[in-house]
């Protein structure tokens, strides 16, 4: 819902990337008639995926993070391509950085990775039955090690901060806002 005590006077772009736009905005917040420049991430949707096998076993990957220096424990995802569905593109993102294969994604939920800065979603997806189907086929640029792990040691992980993932932290919330009727459960 827009708050109408704020009216965007201009838009401009102030720089373009492979994978983000930063915009500046300038706003005027009403009714004190101040001006102030806001900056905004651009960038296109993403999916996570919580992949389980039939044992309940959770397909988790390890890879090396640029933003914060080091190897990171987290689910699969990525970036949602122009023209595609957010659905097939867990199971892509699923097949290529890990080498497994659901029959199908079902959506749990979609939350905004930081709306005080970006404008993007990040689908959260869970997919059952996740069985391997190959060798990964990650992006060239990308170092993935595939690893499993049983679903009950999640709240461990995440507790030791081996897994630390903002995005990553919240699909497991919502797979376990589900409850055992809808979430995990087979």
């Amino acid at each position: 819902m827009p708050d109408s005590s704020w009216k965007r006077l201009s838009a401009r772009t102030v720089s373009d990337h492979r994978i983000l736009r930063l915009r500046e905005d300038l706003y005027r917040f009403e009714p004190a008639d101040v001006e102030r420049e806001f900056v905004v991430i651009e960038a296109p949707d993403w999916v996570n995926v919580v992949a389980l096998t039939d044992e309940l076993d959770v397909v988790l990957i390890r890879q090396f993070r640029h933003g914060v220096g080091c190897v990171t424990l987290e689910i699969p995802g990525g970036v949602v391509d122009e023209g595609e569905e957010p659905a097939e593109c867990a199971l892509r993102e699923l097949r290529e950085e890990t080498g497994y294969s659901a029959g199908r994604a079902e959506g749990v939920g979609v939350v905004w990775p930081n709306p005080a800065i970006q404008d993007n979603s990040c689908h959260v997806f869970l997919a059952r039955g996740a069985r391997r189907v190959g060798v990964p086929r990650p992006d060239p640029l990308e170092r993935i090690e595939v690893v499993t792990t049983p679903l009950a040691r999640i709240p461990a992980l995440i507790r030791e901060g081996k897994i630390r993932h903002a995005l990553v932290i919240a699909a497991f919330g919502m797979i376990d806002m589900l409850g055992p009727a809808r979430g995990a459960q087979r």
